[in-house]
């Protein structure tokens, strides 16, 4: 179970390559949003004398080119030591065809056969940061995994709180081994899954790749609130030399269409641009893709990045949707309201908050409720249901209502969000997504309000969205749909779809699509032309009917909201 706390916050970096001009950095193995404080050099006292030693596997070393001098090797930390620890580290490395760690636990086997590529200072900082060294000694790499060992000893002030290191612990079972003393170097190391996230660098070969880092738009469009849509792109430059003039392109599909294109005038190597298109405005609700694009380079693989929309009456949110929401964040044992800013220029009416709820199955029999909180931290409303969150909660979006609704005025700030209340076990309620190149902020207050703390490091894109009141007259948003012999509604619903069929035989039957395709609701057989369907357990956005009717499919676009 990857866990975040807001007490210990961490960033999370999921970014597989990085490039400073000439030099191109893959990290590996990938982050997977867990942490350790143990398979690396910590800083603190019983860390004085630390080893280690992890395989990186072929898979995840793909974009190293083969015979590609590796001259550049670190760590990521994702949050620092209370105080920067000064040291000396040995780093080894050797070429390896091996899918598991195979080199036992003696710390003298371990490192036979290695070439030591790197002896001298090393420090553990005092912030989350990447810790580059230049390798004295360069590695051949020729295209499989790579073992790497690590020896740590400490020479300044130890610090009293431990560094903080992105790790992967689902990519290799038993894939690191390591240990610590204050007193001598270990000689036997102990079996880990936690590998921590390696960085290594090569000279980069490419004079044109150009990427697409990330995209920032919303991914629950309220049409009630009349508002254009921004759309907003991170391009980096990944080349070895300055490019100028690069076409970057916007292209919605789906239920709305929009097109854009902006020139990026000059950009230096290793430098990233955020390039605005023009705001589009939705004309009709459903769902949509975004993609963003550069033209065809010597990478091909980075060149385009899609960002899922939905566009509803009443439902407004940053997260993509569809998205699977993989990680978990909260305050462990502690309490607290974690919140994320809304201004617009328009007045609206909240209704209720809706939050993921994350897969943690600590957070079982544990409550969580909604709540609105002024420009100062004052709360406006608390939701009139509280969550005790059960098995089949986890994995869904949960809906929370305020009664009475609460007012907000034309560029009036308030804060949404989930309530944590505290517990003897740890939890992390809220479902998140990584994105490492997190735009959106998000805020910490007690579970009475008061003055809000910005959450400093990157947590991932939290499941947070609002509901608003109003009404709306855009694609399927009307009391009826229809298509040839099918009918329904109301659309949208929110717990009851009515069907009416024009004609039906004893072979007729329905099922129920998402917007990816994916069967929510199997076969089932129909016997009367007009029907219900129960949707109060489908989470809000777009969903397709279909009906099968001796061979002759009908569908109609329908609209879950809460």
């Amino acid at each position: 179970m990857r866990k975040i706390t807001l007490i210990f916050t961490f960033l999370i970096l999921n970014i597989g390559f990085t490039y400073g001009q000439v030099t191109a950095v893959v990290n590996a193995p990938p982050n997977d949003a867990s942490t350790t404080q143990n398979r690396a050099p910590n800083g603190t006292s019983t860390h004085s004398f630390m080893r280690g030693s992890a395989l990186v596997l072929t898979s995840e070393l793909t974009s190293i080119p083969v015979s590609s001098s590796l001259n550049l090797f670190g760590f990521v930390t994702t949050a620092g030591a209370n105080v920067a620890v000064t040291g000396t580290l040995t780093v080894y490395m050797k070429n390896s065809t091996d899918t598991s760690f195979t080199l036992g636990t003696n710390w003298s086997t371990i490192i036979t056969g290695m070439t030591q590529v790197y002896s001298g200072t090393y420090t553990v900082p005092a912030s989350a940061t990447n810790i580059d060294l230049t390798l004295s000694t360069p590695l051949v790499y020729t295209g499989g995994s790579i073992y790497v060992a690590y020896d740590f000893v400490r020479t300044g002030t130890a610090a009293t709180t431990a560094a903080t290191y992105g790790s992967n612990s689902t990519g290799l079972v038993g894939g690191c081994v390591s240990a610590a003393s204050a007193s001598a170097a270990p000689t036997t190391l102990a079996s880990t899954s936690f590998r921590p996230v390696m960085r290594f660098g090569y000279p980069n070969p490419y004079s044109n790749d150009v990427s697409i880092e990330s995209i920032n738009s919303l991914g629950n469009v309220a049409n009630v609130l009349g508002t254009p849509v921004p759309i907003s792109a991170l391009v980096m430059n990944k080349s070895n030399t300055t490019l100028n003039n690069v076409t970057v392109n916007a292209n919605l599909t789906g239920a709305n269409a929009y097109t854009d294109a902006k020139i990026i005038a000059t950009i230096e190597p290793g430098a990233t641009q955020t390039v605005n298109f023009n705001d589009w405005t939705p004309t009709t609700l459903g769902a949509n893709t975004l993609n963003v694009s550069v033209p065809t380079d010597q990478v091909n693989t980075n060149n385009s990045l899609s960002f899922n929309n939905t566009v509803s009456c009443n439902t407004f949110g940053i997260s993509q949707n569809p998205v699977s929401y993989t990680g978990a964040v909260g305050f462990g044992t502690g309490s607290g309201i974690l919140s994320t800013p809304f201004q617009v220029s328009t007045a609206t009416t909240i209704t209720g908050v809706n939050a993921a709820i994350s897969n943690n199955t600590a957070s079982v029999g544990r409550n969580v409720y909604g709540v609105i909180l002024s420009s100062t931290g004052t709360i406006l409303a608390t939701s009139t249901n509280t969550l005790t969150i059960a098995n089949g909660d986890l994995n869904s979006i949960k809906t929370f209502n305020f009664s009475p609704s609460v007012s907000v005025a034309a560029n009036q700030l308030v804060y949404y969000g989930l309530a944590q209340t505290a517990n003897a076990t740890a939890y992390y309620p809220l479902g998140t997504y990584t994105n490492a190149y997190l735009t959106t902020s998000y805020y910490t207050t007690a579970l009475t309000g008061g003055a809000q703390t910005l959450v400093p490091s990157n947590l991932g894109q939290m499941g947070i969205e609002l509901n608003l009141t109003g009404t709306c007259a855009l694609g399927v948003e009307s009391l009826e749909s229809i298509d040839n012999n099918l009918t329904v509604f109301p659309n949208p619903a929110s717990s009851i779809l009515s069907v009416k069929l024009n004609s039906f035989n004893n072979n007729t039957s329905f099922e129920v699509y998402n917007t990816i395709g994916q069967l929510i609701i199997p076969t089932k057989k129909i016997d009367n032309n007009k029907f219900e369907i129960n949707v109060a357990s489908l989470t809000k956005g777009v969903y397709f009917l279909k009906v099968n009717d001796n061979n002759k499919l009908s569908s109609v676009k329908f609209v879950v909201e809460r």
